[in-house]
């Protein structure tokens, strides 16, 4: 079509303002297309201000082919970046960063009079980097040198992220302290950077530089990679600091933060503190109800997750339910062993939100074969396509069965996936060696370990471990250290395995030997590693190896005693009749929970009694009724005491004051008999 002949100046201005308006307000791809042939049919199509207005609406509507054919109308091509950065940003938007690097390319090598700005660069550094190309991030970041953008906030914020994903810390940093000016956005950036590297020194330090010294407010994207950091590393005090900071900062009500502070409480076992901030929440989204919801079940709470479910279902009708929500729920279902009521979950979910995918058919299938529902599990696996031949759905459908208490069914049908010509996945085998250990049976687990070697997994650390764990389980340390000996890489994990297989199969010396054979190799033993060689000193009675390992957490590895620590000590100590030492163990400890564990008083009066200590065990029992006024079975086992050194009244005493207690429920042992004496 013809451009019509130009109409007078003011005409012209009233029209571009007229049509300019009505492009910022529209609505539909269609209305847009309407407005953009008037403006062809008006002689306006070469303006640069309206070409820059279609471009922007067309891509927000995800619309690339016409907001593409807008540019190339433009003849010549316009001399300065501002269209040029349009076209870039909406490829972008469109998930096209290809074509914003053949658009950035375009304008600097063929139109060198049109110079790249500042927002050029950034937007090319930006698709260079979800593209994935090293190489080319290199070349752009060496023409921003060129354009002396280096110090450049806009341009350089995108090459923190980019060094930060490659674990570039370093360079990272170079880049943003080379920056003369930082705003909000690259603070935020390099915090991230420090948090996907898992360290929180840094990002704290950089926290309090960017409050403190640069004045720069926090934003929501400062605090939510913080939040992630100490979800990660479990660090529930760094965690309410932040939680503090964010009520100072007017957060309170985001629910983007929210969540996260929710899933930081989940993730440090505080989930108490996540369910009164969900209750707090004004605004809930689909994430909020999936974040507590699976908190719940992290935390083996199935039927809290089930009843929140249901109250979201009943409060929030008009809300969608995710994905995560559903296969929350269906896992839930399956610990509580209600199929029903996951099918129901599953048919709401499909109703809004239309097929379910092989990730959910695959839970529904584990589901029903825990719940013992074998049938309609293998009617499942028959009948969709989609999971058929998938190794996944079947190693669900084994791990299942296996959770749901059937082994050899487990067993029956790991034999018929392989005849049906499934190659079995090293899921698939973890899950077979598994199955070895809870049996046990030492054939079959010899069977798993064949096919490990077979396919090519004997490389792989995890699938080792499991044999080792699954060796001594079936009494044999001797196929367990073979297994670690052929090792090339060992973990911590792999240490403190084979540091169990002996302790439970009555070789401590054997285990004591490993330990100062891990340490000599260098590698540092943890918690857990800790845990195994004391619980395995407490089995065999090795009091002064006990001792050396205890002191050693503290002084040579700067590892403070959890309580299953403790308990190993107190165990240990009380069984070896150094009553006194337990006691002062448990009393002068810095561990509170140590002081207030029923567990541990009753395991050192447990001890008195054995050893006939009536004057140490009366304090550890006033103590410990103390701790558990309401527990019968503390009251029993005093009065048990008194009864075997002839004080038949004083026994008698405080039987009489479990009447007291208002409790219906008799400890086991108990007769009426016995407070007539």
């Amino acid at each position: 079509m013809a451009d019509r002949s130009p109409c007078p100046s003011s005409g012209w201005q009233e029209l571009k303002e007229t049509l300019a308006k009505t492009l910022t307000i529209c609505c539909s791809s269609r209305h847009l297309r309407q407005i953009h042939a008037r403006i062809i049919a008006s002689g306006l199509r070469h303006n640069l201000h309206l070409a820059g207005l279609l471009i922007r609406r067309y891509t927000s509507f995800l619309e690339l082919a016409p907001a593409m054919a807008v540019f190339s109308s433009l003849n010549p091509p316009p001399n300065k970046p501002l269209i040029w950065n349009s076209l870039m940003r909406g490829c972008l938007r469109n998930g096209r960063p290809d074509l914003t690097l053949t658009i950035f390319d375009r304008m600097t090598e063929k139109f060198p009079g049109c110079n790249p700005d500042r927002i050029s660069f950034s937007l090319a550094i930006k698709a260079a980097v979800y593209s994935g190309d090293p190489n080319t991030v290199l070349r752009l970041a060496q023409s921003v040198q060129s354009y002396n953008l280096d110090s450049d906030p806009l341009v350089s914020t995108p090459l923190i992220v980019f060094h930060s994903r490659r674990g570039e810390i370093k360079a990272a940093r170079e880049v943003f302290d080379g920056l003369t000016e930082k705003d909000v956005i690259s603070w935020n950036a390099m915090i991230s950077g420090y948090a996907i590297e898992g360290s929180l020194h840094e990002p704290i330090k950089l926290f309090k530089s960017m409050k403190n010294e640069a004045k720069c407010l926090p934003s929501e994207g400062t605090l939510v990679p913080l939040l992630s950091l100490c979800s990660k590393l479990g660090s529930l005090n760094h965690g309410q600091i932040f939680h503090g900071h964010s009520l100072k900062l007017g957060f309170n009500s985001d629910v983007f933060i929210c969540n996260s502070l929710m899933e930081m409480y989940i993730h440090c076992d505080s989930l108490d503190s996540a369910s009164m901030l969900f209750e707090k929440m004004i605004i809930r989204d689909s994430a909020t109800w999936s974040t507590l919801i699976g908190g719940y079940l992290h935390h083996g709470l199935p039927i809290d997750s089930i009843k929140l479910y249901s109250r979201m279902v009943s409060s929030s009708p008009n809300l969608q339910p995710s994905k995560p929500i559903l296969l929350s729920v269906l896992l839930a279902c399956a610990e509580v062993r209600d199929w029903h009521l996951g099918m129901k979950a599953m048919e709401d979910y499909s109703r809004k939100n239309g097929e379910v995918d092989a990730q959910i058919t695959t839970t529904v299938i584990f589901m029903h074969a825990k719940c013992g529902n074998i049938a309609m599990a293998f009617d499942l696996i028959n009948g969709d396509l989609t999971v058929r031949n998938d190794v996944i759905a079947w190693n669900a459908l084994i791990k299942g069965c296996a959770e749901g208490g059937d082994l050899q069914k487990s067993v029956k049908i790991l034999k018929e996936m392989q005849r049906r010509g499934i190659s079995p996945d090293e899921v698939t085998l973890l899950s077979l060696i598994s199955l070895s250990s809870s049996l046990p049976c030492l054939g079959l687990g010899m069977g798993a370990h064949a096919h490990v070697l077979k396919r090519g997994f004997h490389g792989e650390t995890p699938t080792m471990n499991s044999l080792i764990d699954m060796y001594s389980r079936c009494g044999n340390p001797h196929h367990a250290r073979k297994v670690f000996d052929g090792l090339g890489e060992r973990d911590e994990v792999t240490w403190s395995s084979m540091m169990k297989a002996y302790a439970i199969n009555d070789g401590v010396h054997d285990m004591l030997s490993l330990f100062k054979l891990m340490v000599q190799v260098g590698t540092p033993p943890n918690r857990i590693t800790f845990v195994t060689a004391l619980w395995a000193c407490s089995h065999g009675g090795y009091v002064e190896e006990a001792h050396w390992l205890f002191r050693a957490m503290r002084e040579d590895y700067g590892l403070e005693p959890w309580l299953e620590h403790y308990a190993c000590m107190v165990d240990l100590l009380g069984k070896s009749g150094f009553i006194s030492e337990a006691v002062d163990l448990v009393n002068s400890g810095p561990l509170d929970a140590s002081r207030s564990s029923p567990a541990l008083w009753g395991s050192l009066f447990r001890a008195c009694s054995s050893l006939g200590d009536s004057l140490i065990g009366e304090g550890i029992a006033r103590n410990l009724l103390s701790l558990e006024p309401e527990n019968a079975a503390n009251y029993i086992n005093l009065a048990r005491m008194h009864s075997s050194e002839g004080r038949r009244e004083a026994s008698n005493g405080v039987l009489r004051k479990i009447k007291d207690l208002g409790s219906e429920k008799k400890p086991p042992g108990f007769s009426r008999l016995m407070i007539a004496g």
